[in-house]
């Protein structure tokens, strides 16, 4: 049964089929449906909103199934509900069981996954730890879960919470009611064991958080995608693709993910590994050093993005726009005492019932804080959560240098259908990045001049051409250079930093043009009907860009001093199978750094090629969409948008390491990074 909570504002309004009351409660929407029932959202006496999980009608008489429902009230009863949903009541109305649990705002890992792509470093760490901690509650409480699944953890104002306790099972026997031979649980969150029918034990559920956490860190499963039996044979026979996880959250997923049960940790395990070990006492302290608060409020503004006020410090980050349920910082919250025997965030007592003490010494141990972690490290502002030892370090030997970049900062959503952005300055690491121009409007792939003592960029009104700018890195001096450039195309400037290369629009046709930035006069290199964009220009004079002229989109560079403007493929059809963009030359102009679509054909690599078409590699690969490579300037770095198109951050590696040591050093909302 989809027992999801959900959001208010996403549930459906009753039909004519849905009962007005059930028991005691009022009902006001529907808020899922599946094939066992459907839950809605009522009230109780006190006016709190409820979760009403009421079975369908033709299912009522079926014994097996009246005794599994009976099953998973008590199951959900025997678990602390600092991890799920408090069970209120339950019952029969008019022969149909019914559940009332506490309505837990905030939408499921899959919706938040689905709506905004991977999950921050922050935010994954939170939802790991937080995940892990329940799976200790629930295995503390003699069950094994084993539905889960991204659909049953809401990210709720505490924390992650796990629900649905339909397919429980006490570890110790069978409760009876699964047929011999019969798969219980979700197709690819279920581990081997449950898929060849051998004994079902609390591993399985830490297989299940294994691939929780890789689809929640990359937006794909790690046995991708296909029907049952697909995906039961890749579960059973293939290795897993973890995507790119930060380590050592990374190691942890892969120790998940064995075959053999045996071999994985327990969910204590995942928890002390993920909170620094040294038993639970460790944990707590480390976990309540951390507190902070819990979730922003749904449908909270996004942060404002500013220069920060004199004396005050660092700008805030720019986020995206008010992610339902996304997990921030509480405002107005402050870090709670550290000092031993200082307070600490307070968490309600479990309920009485079966298993109450052992769950009062978990709470003694792990409960009073596992909301806290939760709350600080899932906060979209703690970008940095993944930096380790290099954060703030800046160009220390291990990091990346910590020259300016130029960006793009998203003032709100909707990214691309909409623009509201501007150009801003981030130094890798830091929390925020720095707006250059007030106002709001669509200011977008900003690019150095070669001394670094101009900015140009493209602004877009919304039509089929845009403008082209120049300000003086303060953020004065802002001069309209030119008119009429295809779409929001970006420009480069000349070694010189006399002209600017741009697409202009001719003739209803991109054609690549140079712009005299002393009189705004326009010389077009190009006369051909191929769609083309993303000029680059090398310090020795080669002009790149990417081009359809072959039916493919492939990289290629012309010289502008030659007379007959002749065209050098670097890319082809064998290495770019699906088509190049995005190239960028490196400061000794010598190679590209360039985008290419993955092998599967559903994202985005960051690749690297020499002019003459010799040397490529791929310096990415996996499901993750990366974008928008830049280099450092001294070469040795590259920068690249990591993520879903709406929600961008920026990442960077070495070259010669590749997403090895690939990692983020910029808030979200934030991309186009041009760092040379």
């Amino acid at each position: 049964m989809d027992s999801r909570h959900g959001r208010a504002r996403a549930a459906g309004s009753l039909g004519p089929g849905d009962p007005r009351r059930i028991g005691e409660y009022p009902l006001e929407a529907k808020l899922g449906e599946g094939g066992m029932g459907a839950v809605y959202l009522g009230r109780g006496r006190d006016g709190r909103p409820v979760a009403v999980k009421v079975v369908r009608a033709e299912l009522a008489g079926d014994p097996a199934f009246a005794a599994r429902f009976r099953d998973e009230v008590a199951n959900a009863q025997k678990v602390a509900s600092f991890c799920t949903a408090q069970v209120l009541g339950h019952g029969a109305e008019g022969g149909r069981p019914y559940l009332v649990t506490e309505y837990i705002e905030g939408p499921s890992l899959q919706e938040h996954v689905a709506e905004h792509g991977a999950l921050s470093p922050g935010l994954l760490n939170g939802v790991a730890v937080g995940v892990a901690a329940a799976l200790v509650a629930i295995h503390s409480a003699g069950l094994v879960h084993r539905d889960l699944k991204p659909g049953n953890v809401l990210l709720s104002i505490s924390g992650p919470r796990v629900i649905d306790f339909g397919i429980a099972r006490a570890l110790d026997a069978a409760t009876g009611h699964t047929r011999t031979g019969q798969v219980v649980g979700s197709p690819g969150w279920i581990a081997p064991e449950q898929i060849l029918n051998k004994p079902v034990t609390a591993a399985a559920d830490v297989f299940a958080w294994g691939c929780l956490v890789a689809f929640a860190g990359s937006a794909y499963h790690p046995f991708g995608v296909g029907d049952f039996q697909l995906m039961a044979a890749r579960v059973v026979h293939a290795e897993p693709e973890i995507g790119p996880l930060p380590e050592p959250l990374a190691t942890l997923v892969r120790r998940a993910l064995q075959k053999d049960p045996a071999l994985r940790p327990t969910a204590r395990e995942l928890l002390l590994s993920l909170t620094g070990g040294g038993g639970e006492a460790a944990a707590t302290t480390a976990l309540n050093r951390t507190w902070t608060g819990g979730l922003a409020a749904p449908d909270a503004p996004a942060a404002t993005v500013g220069p920060p006020a004199p004396g005050s410090g660092p700008a805030r980050p720019a986020e995206p726009p008010a992610p339902v349920g996304a997990l921030a910082p509480a405002a107005g919250t402050q870090p709670a005492p550290s000092a031993p025997g200082e307070p600490t965030a307070a968490v309600p007592e479990p309920p009485a019932g079966p298993g109450g003490k052992g769950r009062r010494r978990l709470r003694k141990g792990l409960l009073a804080a596992v909301a806290g972690v939760v709350a600080v490290a899932a906060g979209a502002a703690v970008v940095l959560q993944s930096l380790g030892d290099d954060r703030g370090r800046g160009a220390a030997a291990s990091g990346p240098p910590a020259d300016v970049m130029l960006v793009r900062i998203d003032r709100a959503g909707g990214w691309p259908r909409e623009c509201h952005a501007a150009v801003g300055l981030l130094t890798p690491g830091a929390r925020a990045a720095r707006p250059l121009l007030e106002g709001e409007g669509c200011d977008v792939l900003p690019q150095w001049s070669p001394r670094r003592d101009r900015i140009a960029f493209t602004r877009w009104s919304g039509g089929a051409t845009s403008e082209v700018w120049v300000v003086n890195p303060d953020g004065g001096g802002a001069e309209r250079k030119a008119d009429g450039i295809n779409g929001r195309s970006r420009v480069a400037w000349s070694p010189d930093g006399a002209s600017l290369a741009a697409m202009t629009r001719t003739g209803g046709r991109a054609q690549l043009s140079v712009i005299d930035l002393s009189d705004g006069s326009v010389e077009q290199l190009t006369d051909d009907r191929s769609v083309k964009d993303d000029p680059t220009w090398s310090r020795d004079g080669k002009l790149a860009f990417w081009s359809r002229r072959d039916g493919s989109q492939q990289l290629y560079w012309l010289d502008p001093a030659d007379p007959q403007r002749r065209w050098r493929q670097v890319t082809t059809r064998r290495v770019a199978p699906h088509g190049a963009n995005d190239p960028i030359w490196s400061p000794d102009g010598r190679w590209l750094a360039f985008t290419v679509m993955n092998e599967a054909g559903h994202g985005h690599d960051i690749a690297v090629i020499r002019a003459d078409g010799t040397g490529y590699r791929r310096l990415t690969t996996g499901p993750a969409h990366d974008m928008d490579p830049s280099w450092s300037p001294d070469g040795k770095w590259l920068a690249f948008v990591r993520g879903p198109v709406a929600t961008p951050q920026i990442w960077a590696m070495p070259v010669d390491a590749g997403q090895a040591r690939a990692r983020p050093v910029g808030p979200l909302a934030v991309g186009h990074p041009d760092w040379s």
